[in-house]
C-alpha cells in the first residue's frame, strides 16, 4: 500500500519516569510510516483523499506536549490512537519514538520504541435476552463506538430461541461487522469491558444474559489459546449467528471450514430439516 514517511520530528517535551525529566523536559524525536490509497489524491487533486503532512506534524507537536506520561511507550501509543482516529483513510501505522536524551550514564545514541498496528475487520455476534433487548443491543453498538471501533454493517435484528439446553427467555441476535486497529487481544478485552460495563454476569453457562458479544471472525486469522478460538468455535452449529450474518457477509469464507457463510447455512437448514 502507499506509503506517507515523516522522519525525525523533533519535539521538546515533558516525559519520563524520573522527576527531573517531568521538570526539565528534553528531547524526543518521532519517525512514522502511514500507509493508505493515494490514488484519488494523486489523480484527481483530491485533498481530503490525502494527510496534510504539515498538519500531521503540528497535531503530533500538540498532543505530545499537552500531558506528561512515565513512559514513551504510553506516549507513542497515544499518538498511534489519536492519528487513526483523526484521519480515518489511514489504514496503516508504524510509528518509532525515540529518546536520545534518556538519562543512562553509558555512552548511548538512542532508544526507542516503535507501534505498529493495522486496521483490520472483524465480525462480532451480539445477544440480549434481559430486559429491553433492542436497546441492550443498541447501547453496546454505542459502547464499541465510542472505544473508537467503527461499524461498517449492521445485520437485522433476529429473535431465536435459546440454545444450549438452559429454560430461559428468547434471545435477540444481530451480526456487525466492524474494523478497528485494536490487535485481537485488546479487542477482545473491550468486548468483555462492555459486557461488564451493562452488568453481564456470568452465572450459568449458556444461560440468560444481558447482553452477550462474541468474537466471530477477525479477518482470516485463525487462534487458539486459553483465552480465545478464533474463528469462533460453534458458528457452523448456530443459525441464530449463521442467519444475520448471512445477511452482511454471505461470501465471507470460513477459514478453517473454507466454505462461505451462504453455504454454511444451507448446510445446517438442511441437516435440522
Amino acid at each position: 500500500m502507499d506509503q506517507l514517511q515523516i522522519k525525525d520530528l523533533e519535539i521538546f517535551a515533558y516525559h519520563g519516569l524520573f522527576p527531573s525529566e517531568k521538570e526539565l523536559g528534553q528531547k524526543f524525536v518521532i519517525s512514522a510510516r502511514l500507509s493508505y490509497d493515494m490514488t484519488r489524491a494523486a489523480t484527481e487533486l483530491d485533498l481530503t483523499a490525502s494527510v496534510h503532512y504539515g498538519e500531521l506534524c503540528q497535531q503530533w507537536t500538540t498532543w505530545f506536549q499537552e500531558s506528561t506520561e512515565d513512559l514513551i511507550e504510553t506516549v507513542a501509543y497515544k499518538l498511534v490512537e489519536r492519528t487513526f482516529e483523526t484521519y480515518p483513510l489511514v489504514q496503516e501505522i508504524e510509528l518509532e519514538l525515540k529518546k536520545p536524551w534518556a538519562p543512562v550514564h553509558l555512552p548511548l545514541d538512542t532508544c526507542s520504541v516503535t507501534i505498529h498496528r493495522r486496521k483490520q475487520r472483524a465480525f462480532i455476534a451480539l445477544g440480549s435476552n434481559m430486559g429491553d433487548k433492542q436497546a441492550n443491543l443498541e447501547q453496546a453498538i454505542d459502547k464499541l463506538r465510542a472505544r473508537g471501533i467503527h461499524i461498517l454493517k449492521e445485520s437485522s435484528v433476529l429473535m431465536t430461541d435459546p440454545w444450549g439446553g438452559v429454560e430461559q427467555d428468547s434471545f435477540a441476535n444481530q451480526v456487525i461487522e466492524v474494523e478497528t486497529w485494536l490487535p485481537v487481544p485488546d479487542l477482545l478485552e473491550t468486548l468483555l469491558s462492555i459486557e461488564s460495563e451493562m452488568g453481564r454476569v456470568r452465572e450459568v453457562h449458556w444461560g440468560p444474559r444481558l447482553i452477550d458479544l462474541d468474537l466471530l471472525f477477525v479477518e482470516d486469522q485463525i487462534i487458539y489459546t486459553d483465552e480465545l478460538i478464533l474463528p469462533h468455535p460453534y458458528i457452523a452449529e448456530r443459525l441464530f449467528v449463521l442467519e444475520p450474518l448471512v445477511e452482511i457477509a454471505p461470501h465471507f469464507i470460513h477459514p478453517i471450514l473454507k466454505q462461505p457463510i451462504r453455504y454454511l447455512v444451507d448446510q445446517l437448514e438442511q441437516g435440522n430439516a
